[in-house]
């Protein structure tokens, strides 16, 4: 959903359509929220036979069920994240989509699995992936308010610079 509508977003910021824009944000971002919440809990539905299918040994077994449990707390927040992300890249924001990128897997990511795996042990070291998401889904989001309120400015003044020059 993220990169599909990309173009789409691309092409409103281009032409400064933003009415349009507010309108694909929107669709797209709740869409895409459904869908993940619909696909995570097919998956949350399914996790013991999904884990069954690559681990037979009970012990194994135990730990791919729990750890599988804790990565699908926060499964439903990627529609989110990457329709922001791709808005990003869209409206010319590639350097905040890098520090994003960058964030979610390395930044946050790694400190929260030292932070984690010390408080919680094995168990913390799992939840360190659900932590870094939904702090990277706040960094994405306040970059995104940012970008387009800068954006939407931007285009105001020089509108208003237009309607002086004419």
């Amino acid at each position: 959903m993220g990169q599909g509508v990309q173009p789409l977003i691309g092409f409103c910021v281009g032409a400064k359509k933003w009415e349009r824009f507010k309108k694909i944000m929107n669709f797209s971002l709740v869409f895409a929220l459904l869908l993940s919440v619909v696909m995570t809990g097919i998956c949350y539905l399914f996790t013991e036979q999904i884990v069954h299918a690559f681990l037979t040994d009970q012990t194994a077994f135990d730990y791919g069920l729990q750890f599988s449990r804790i990565l699908l707390s926060t499964s439903f927040l990627f529609g989110l994240f990457y329709v922001l992300c791709n808005a990003l890249q869209a409206m010319g924001a590639a350097t905040a989509e890098l520090f994003v990128n960058l964030s979610r897997q390395g930044i946050i990511y790694i400190p929260a699995v030292f932070i984690m795996q010390s408080r919680l042990g094995i168990t913390g070291f799992v939840w360190a992936q659900p932590v870094a998401d939904v702090l990277s889904l706040l960094l994405v989001a306040v970059l995104y308010v940012y970008t387009i309120r800068g954006m939407e400015s931007i285009t105001k003044v020089r509108a208003v610079e237009a309607s002086q020059n004419a």
